[in-house]
């Protein structure tokens, strides 16, 4: 998503109503730490970062307000159909 933020913009805008957040990022502590890379020297980018954190920032610049309420609650909501 950070690399073309062009591509993600348009993206994102296409498949809003699809689209759910979910992070697999293991800091405990908002901040990276604790944070297992797997030794993947391609992720010492974000070494000291938290993959969730970093991951929304992206995404907020990206998407319009209402799309990024659907991605990071509406959408699951919906889907799940859990009571407001």
């Amino acid at each position: 998503m950070s690399r073309d933020p062009e591509f993600t913009a348009d993206f994102v805008k296409r498949h809003q109503d699809k689209l759910l957040f979910g992070s697999d990022c293991g800091c405990s502590d908002g901040h990276g730490g604790g944070v297992s890379q797997n030794n993947n020297p391609a992720a010492t980018r974000m070494s000291g970062k938290c993959v969730a954190r970093e991951t929304l920032t992206v995404l907020k610049r990206a998407a319009s307000r209402d799309a990024f309420q659907k991605i990071v609650w509406g959408n699951a909501h919906k889907l799940l159909k859990i009571p407001a």
